[in-house]
């Protein structure tokens, strides 16, 4: 009856033996496009990610029982700014919410802080990158008493089969990252609410 034992404890060796591999969900930030002259919204506005937030380590399932750890607030902090530049004609960004000379000095009239969470997952048992990524990200705007103007939470998805990601391991959560600023872009530029609240 040793055999269960030592199937048991075979087991437990392959699941602690796991490995976390490094990874990263930064974009390709030429998919975001240019902005569109003309049509940004014309207000000065900052946004907030703090360097707690850019130093956050996440860590979610890979494929054949492993893991792959990013940095998702300093990954995809570059394409933000940029979806932000396209939307509205100045962005500043600010390390907390209490910076109010940065605030005074750029006028900011609106302030947008965003909340990332991100999962992903693999049925393979053979190769480590997940298959499957998704980022949600939701965007506070609010006015610089911090009075809530818009919200809106939008998803991104990223798939990949290992022909296409055995040049790049990221590439489920790099698509992930595109897909979900390409719509938060959009959501942001067609919210009525950010063009009443400059317009007023």
């Amino acid at each position: 009856m040793r055999f269960p034992k030592l199937f048991s404890i075979a087991f437990a060796a392959v699941i602690l033996s796991a490995c976390a591999h490094p990874y990263s969900v930064s974009p390709n930030g030429e998919k975001l496009g240019p902005p569109i002259q003309g049509q940004q919204i014309n207000a000065s506005v900052a946004y907030i990610i703090t360097p707690e937030q850019s130093s956050k380590e996440v860590t979610t399932p890979g494929g054949g029982g492993d893991k792959v750890t990013y940095l998702p607030y300093r990954d995809i902090e570059m394409a933000f700014y940029r979806v932000l530049t396209n939307v509205f004609t100045k962005v500043t960004r600010l390390k907390s919410a209490t910076d109010t000379e940065t605030m005074a000095k750029n006028n900011i009239s609106m302030i947008i802080t965003p909340t990332i969470t991100t999962d992903s997952s693999s049925p393979s048992a053979l190769t480590w990158p997940p298959t499957k990524f998704t980022t949600e990200l939701t965007c506070k705007v609010t006015d610089k008493n911090g009075q809530l103007i818009f919200e809106t939470k939008v998803t991104g998805n990223g798939a990949a089969e290992f022909d296409e990601f055995k040049k790049d391991f990221s590439l489920t959560g790099r698509r992930a990252s595109e897909d979900v600023l390409v719509k938060l872009q959009r959501s942001l530029m067609d919210a009525p609410e950010l063009k009443s609240y400059i317009a007023r």
